[in-house]
C-alpha cells in the first residue's frame, strides 16, 4: 500500500471517528437527579410533580414534570414523590437533559 493512500485512509478514520462523537455528544442523557418537591398532584391522565434540583450546579428550579406510566409503574413513582413530599426528605428522579417543564420522570425513589 502506498503511503499516501494510508494516510487517506488514516484521514477518513479518524474524520468518522470525530462525526460519531460529535453525534453522540448532541443526544441527550437520561440521569439521576436528587431533588425537592414541592408540589405532588393527578391530572386527567397522569400524575405530576414540582422539583427543584440540590445538585450543584443547580440544573432546575419549581420545574413540572410527568411521571411516566407507560411502564407500568406510575403509581409506584407518585407514591415515592407523595412519600418525599410528606416526610420532607428528597427525591431522586431518572429524567432526560434539558430539563424542561414537563420532561418525563423515568424513575423516582424517595431518599433521606
Amino acid at each position: 500500500m502506498e503511503d499516501g493512500e494510508m494516510k487517506k485512509r488514516a484521514l477518513v478514520v479518524v474524520l468518522l471517528m470525530m462525526g460519531l462523537l460529535a453525534l453522540l455528544a448532541g443526544i441527550a442523557q437520561a440521569d439521576w437527579r436528587t431533588c425537592t418537591i414541592s408540589q405532588a398532584g393527578s391530572y386527567s391522565s397522569g400524575y405530576v410533580i414540582q422539583a427543584t434540583d440540590l445538585g450543584s450546579p443547580v440544573a432546575f428550579t419549581n420545574t413540572t414534570f410527568v411521571i411516566d406510566e407507560s411502564g407500568g409503574r406510575g403509581k409506584e413513582m407518585y407514591a415515592a414523590a407523595l412519600t418525599a413530599f410528606a416526610n420532607s426528605t428528597n427525591l431522586q428522579i431518572w429524567v432526560d437533559a434539558p430539563y424542561s417543564a414537563f420532561s418525563v420522570v423515568w424513575g423516582a425513589l424517595a431518599t433521606k
